[in-house]
This record gives structure tokens, C-alpha cells and sequence, in this order.
């Protein structure tokens, strides 16, 4: 009765205010936390909805590994269901039951077999990196939180660790190369396959005019976020993760604009598409925030858990 007591009240209680003379610290390691977490989590839930729904364009994935079309649509509703379950736990991921470490180590693996697919399926080899916003930020996640000290920590929940500076430059590594990845290899559908799509999406909202014919202005474009994924790379000032945060949201909306690739319920699909992508914003934000961030040696800084959960800090 008085452990039951015990728990009843640490629920009730408010939340303590944290008694530290930097509070600045303190809302970093809160705002990376959530950053990745919910980049992570909308990556795989909005994902995890097109298995559950069933989208025709992943048999070819299924086909690959010898699995027809009858059997294929429900293992699809399953692999998404999982996928679902793993976002929503590491959005949760502070409360103690759930099993943080194991959903972020799925994340990585699913995300890393599932983005190498395309190429094994016909796909340029780079197509692999373009699909860095998926598995990035579990993984920098992952790398922060630790591997734990024993089996069971895999399967609990985990409250921000402290943000040393070792873990902010692990961090910000895995996210710097997260971004440039991605723009790099996105950019290439521009300035080297040319995809005509694209095209549609800039016209939809009157781009580029009369500026140039839209083949150069494809071309361009390619080369110009090519160009941004290696300054990232090299030296990713604050102002322009800013811009590529900015150009991200922006290109990605433009499948909801045009509606294209058109398909049957082209504005919808889109739209959860883009929600999908949703690590190629939140690595940008993080990034950012590392830039100007330097941790302090003599304090553990360490971001609170949810109001009531107990949590396993990592290490």
C-alpha cells in the first residue's frame, strides 16, 4: 500500500521547477528532445499509414523478396500497424513502460532496409541517401539516449540524458549529414534525372515566369540545393539551416500545390506525404539550436520528463 500510495502521489504532484542558474541549458536539452522525437515519430507514423492503407507502389518492394500481390497487401497493414507503434512510442518514449531503445533501434534498421530497397528495386544507388531524413534522426536520437546497462533498459522508457558536449557533437554530426544527404541526392533528381514533375511543381506556383524556360530552371535548382546539401556539410552556418529549413517545407508543399505525381486523390496523398517527411524539417531545427549551444563541463544538463512518468535517464 505505501508503494501504491507513493506512485498515486507522484502522479498528483505538480511537476517541480528546476532549480538551475542556467535555465538556458536546460530548454536545449527539451527542445532537441522533442525535436527528434517528433521528427521521428511523424516519419513513422504518417509511413506506417500508407502499409495500412495499402500503396500499390510498395509490390515492388514486396515482389522483390518474392512475395505476391495477395499476400503482400497484408503484411503491408501489419509492417504499417508496427510502424505506427513505433512512432507513437517514441513520441511517448519517456514513460516507463515503453520501450524506447528497442522502437529507436527499429527505426534505424527498418529505415536504413527499407530506404536501401529503392536501389535494390531499380533506383539510382543514391536514392539510398535521399532517404537520409527517414532513418537520421532515430539514429541521433538512439546515439544520444545510449545503449543502456542491461537488457532491460532497451525495453523502458528514457528521459533526456544529460546533453554533454560530446553527445551534442555526436548529435549535430548525425544530423549534418542527415541534411546534406538528402539535399545532395534530391537535388540530383534536378540536375541530373530531370524528373519532369518537378517542373509541375514549380509551375504551380509561377515559377520561373518568364525568367528562363523551366528546363534550365529545373536544372538550376538541382544544382543550387546540391550546392546547399555541401555547404551543410562543410560549414552549416545558423542563417542558412534557416533557409533550408525554410526551402524544404516549401519544395515539399509544392506536391500538395501541384498535385503531382497525379494520382486518385492527389492533394490528401500528398499532404500525408509530406507530413511523412517530417525528419527533414526537424534536422535542420535541431541543428540549429546545436550551433549556438555549448554544454556546460561542471552541470549535467538534462531535460525533464513527462509530468507523472517515471523514466531511465540514459547513459
Amino acid at each position: 500500500m505505501r508503494f501504491a500510495s507513493a506512485g498515486l502521489m507522484s502522479v498528483l504532484k505538480p511537476p517541480q521547477r528546476l532549480a538551475v542558474s542556467r535555465p538556458g541549458h536546460v530548454s536545449v536539452a527539451a527542445a532537441i528532445f522533442w525535436i527528434l522525437r517528433v521528427s521521428a515519430a511523424m516519419n513513422f507514423i504518417f509511413h506506417g499509414f500508407w502499409g495500412v492503407l495499402g500503396r500499390e507502389s510498395w509490390l515492388r518492394f514486396f515482389a522483390f523478396a518474392g512475395i505476391g500481390e495477395e499476400a503482400a497487401y497484408p503484411l503491408m497493414a501489419l509492417i504499417g500497424a508496427v510502424e505506427i507503434a513505433a512512432g507513437l512510442v517514441v513520441l511517448f518514449m519517456p514513460v516507463r513502460f515503453m520501450p524506447a531503445r528497442a522502437a529507436l533501434l527499429f527505426m534505424v534498421i527498418w529505415g536504413l532496409w527499407t530506404a536501401e530497397l529503392r536501389p535494390l528495386t531499380g533506383s539510382a544507388w543514391w536514392y539510398f541517401l535521399e532517404s537520409a531524413g527517414y532513418y537520421g534522426p532515430p539514429l541521433a536520437l538512439l546515439l544520444w539516449v545510449g545503449w543502456g546497462n542491461s537488457i532491460k533498459d532497451w525495453f523502458r522508457g528514457v528521459a533526456a540524458p544529460a546533453l554533454t558536449q560530446d553527445k551534442v557533437e555526436i548529435i549535430k554530426w548525425t544530423l549534418r549529414l542527415s541534411i546534406g544527404a538528402y539535399l545532395i541526392t534530391h537535388g540530383a533528381y534536378g540536375a541530373i534525372e530531370g524528373k519532369l514533375f518537378l517542373i509541375g511543381h514549380f509551375a504551380s506556383v509561377g515559377l520561373p515566369g518568364p525568367l528562363t524556360d523551366p528546363e534550365t530552371f529545373l536544372f538550376a535548382t538541382g544544382v543550387f540545393e546540391m550546392a546547399l546539401g555541401a555547404l551543410v556539410l562543410i560549414s552549416p552556418m545558423r542563417p542558412i539551416l534557416v533557409f533550408v529549413l525554410v526551402w524544404k517545407v516549401f519544395t515539399e508543399l509544392l506536391f500538395v500545390t501541384s498535385g503531382l505525381p497525379a494520382i486518385e486523390h492527389a492533394q490528401t496523398f500528398h499532404m500525408l506525404s509530406t507530413l511523412e517527411r517530417f525528419g527533414m524539417f526537424g534536422a535542420p531545427a535541431g541543428l540549429f539550436i546545436l550551433m549556438a549551444y555549448r554544454a556546460n563541463p561542471d552541470r549535467a544538463e538534462t531535460s525533464p520528463a513527462f509530468s507523472g512518468a517515471t523514466a531511465v535517464s540514459g547513459r
